[in-house]
C-alpha cells in the first residue's frame, strides 16, 4: 500500500442530512457509514468510515492551503551588508571549506524603522468624507518620517528590507518583500500606512491559534455543507474534506484539528455570549481577528470568583461552606478556554480588540464529588452535552475589551 493517498471520487451512501441549524455553525455530530476507500487511498476496501457535515466556516479553518489577509504595514527592517562583504565572500571562495568560518563579518545593527502616523478610518463614514481623507492622507505621504528615513538610505550597502505589518489587535508580523532592494524601498514609500495583502500558509497558523480575518463572515450560508470523512489505515485515523462533487479537496494531517471544531461547534450551542460576537461578524457590525484553543487554564476558583452555573445550583440546594471549597477544588482540572477576538465596528469610537472568552470543563473532573455531592453532580449533568470531543459543559464566560480593567 502506497504511504500516499490517491485523489479522487467517492460515492457516499444516500442518507438524509440533518437540517443545519438556525445559527452559525461549524460541524454535525458524525455517522458511520460504508463506502470503498479504494478510490482514495490505494490498496484499501469497502470499510466502515465516519461521516460529517462541515460549514464554511469549517471548511476555512481546516483548508491546509495559504490564504490572504489585509493588515497595515508600519514600519520595516533595513538590513544593512557588512564592510567589505564582497571582498570577504571571495576571499572565502579561494579557502578550504574547514577554514572559511574563520573570516567573521563585522555584523551591523539591524535598523527599525516604525510609523507613529495613525491612519486608520474608523467605519461608517460616508464615501466622500473617506475619499476626502484619503486624499489629504497621501498629501502628507511625503512628510511620514519613516519616508525621510527612507530617503537618506544607500542601497548599494542594503542587504535586504523587511517590511512590519500590524493587525487591529497589535500583534505585530514581518512581510517579506519581492524583487530587488529598490523594488523593496519603494514599496515601503508606497504603502506605508495602508492595508497590504499578507499571505499566510493557512488558517491554522499555531497551536490551538486560528487566524479569522481570511474568512468572509458576512457571506456566511448556514445552508450550505461539505462532507468530512474520517477513518483508520493501519490503526492510524486520517480524514480529508471533499468538495461538492464528492472529490478530495484536501487531507488534514492533524486529526486534532476536527477536536477543535468538534468542541468549537459544542461552545457555540451553548454559549449565547460566543453566538452573539459570531452574530456581529455575520452581521458585518464586527471584524473577526482570532479563535484560540488553550488548555491548560490558569484560573484558579478556589481563589476566584465562583461561576455563575454553580451559584445558582449551591443556591438551589442549600450547599454549605466546606462542601463549595470541594466542588471549587475539582473546577480547577481539565479546564479548555476558548477566546474569539475581534473588533466592533462603530461610528463613533475608535476600533479597538473586544475578546470574547469561554471556559469549558470536562463533566470527568466531577468524579470525585459523584459519591460525596450526588445532587450537585446531578445538576451539572443535566447541562453537559456530549460529542466525541467529549462530555463538557459551560463552565464559565465572560467578554469585554482588551485594554479594559
Amino acid at each position: 500500500m502506497n504511504d500516499r493517498p490517491t485523489a479522487t471520487n467517492i460515492t457516499l451512501h444516500k442518507k438524509k442530512d440533518k437540517l443545519c441549524p438556525d445559527r452559525i455553525w461549524i460541524i454535525s455530530k458524525g455517522r458511520y457509514t460504508n463506502f470503498d476507500l479504494s478510490r482514495i487511498w490505494e490498496g484499501v476496501k469497502k470499510q466502515t468510515a465516519m461521516v460529517y457535515n462541515i460549514s464554511e466556516l469549517a471548511r476555512y479553518l481546516l483548508n491546509p492551503n495559504p490564504l490572504q489577509i489585509k493588515k497595515k504595514l508600519v514600519g520595516c527592517e533595513i538590513h544593512y551588508r557588512t564592510p567589505l562583504y564582497n571582498v570577504k565572500e571571495n576571499i572565502r571562495k579561494l579557502l578550504p571549506q574547514k577554514l572559511r568560518g574563520l573570516l567573521k563579518d563585522n555584523q551591523i545593527p539591524v535598523e527599525v524603522l516604525k510609523s507613529d502616523w495613525d491612519t486608520d478610518n474608523s467605519p461608517g463614514k460616508d464615501d466622500n468624507f473617506e475619499s476626502h481623507l484619503n486624499k489629504i492622507t497621501e498629501l502628507l505621504r511625503p512628510y511620514n518620517p519613516i519616508i525621510k528615513s527612507l530617503n537618506k538610505i544607500d542601497p548599494s550597502k542594503v542587504f535586504d528590507v523587511v517590511g512590519i505589518c500590524e493587525d487591529i489587535g497589535g500583534h505585530l508580523s514581518n512581510l517579506n518583500i519581492p524583487g530587488s532592494i529598490m523594488d523593496k524601498l519603494n514599496y515601503i514609500r508606497a504603502n506605508i500606512s495602508k492595508d497590504v495583502g499578507v499571505i499566510l500558509e493557512k488558517a491554522y497558523i499555531a497551536d490551538g491559534l486560528f487566524e479569522m480575518k481570511g474568512f468572509n463572515f458576512k457571506s456566511f450560508d448556514k445552508n450550505k455543507s461539505f462532507r468530512l470523512i474520517r477513518f483508520l489505515i493501519n490503526g492510524i485515523s486520517k480524514a480529508c474534506v471533499l468538495d461538492s462533487d464528492n472529490k478530495v479537496e484536501f487531507w488534514i494531517d492533524d486529526i486534532k484539528l476536527v477536536q477543535y471544531m468538534l468542541l468549537f461547534d459544542q461552545l457555540i450551542e451553548i454559549d449565547p455570549k460566543l453566538n452573539s460576537s459570531l452574530s456581529l461578524c455575520t452581521a458585518g457590525k464586527a471584524e473577526p481577528l482570532k479563535l484560540l484553543f488553550s488548555k491548560p487554564l490558569e484560573i484558579d476558583y478556589s481563589e476566584a470568583h465562583l461561576p455563575e452555573v454553580y451559584k445558582g445550583v449551591f443556591e438551589k440546594l442549600n450547599i454549605g461552606a466546606s462542601k463549595k471549597n470541594v466542588v471549587k477544588r475539582v473546577l480547577n482540572k481539565s479546564q479548555v478556554g476558548i477566546s474569539f477576538n475581534y473588533v466592533p465596528m462603530s461610528v463613533y469610537d475608535k476600533r479597538r480588540l473586544f475578546v470574547n472568552f469561554s471556559v469549558m470543563h470536562n463533566f470527568k473532573a466531577l468524579e470525585p464529588i459523584k459519591n460525596d455531592l450526588p445532587l450537585v453532580y446531578s445538576e451539572i449533568n443535566k447541562i453537559a452535552s456530549v460529542t466525541e470531543a467529549g462530555k463538557f459543559y459551560l463552565l464559565d464566560s465572560f467578554r469585554g475589551y482588551k485594554d479594559d480593567k
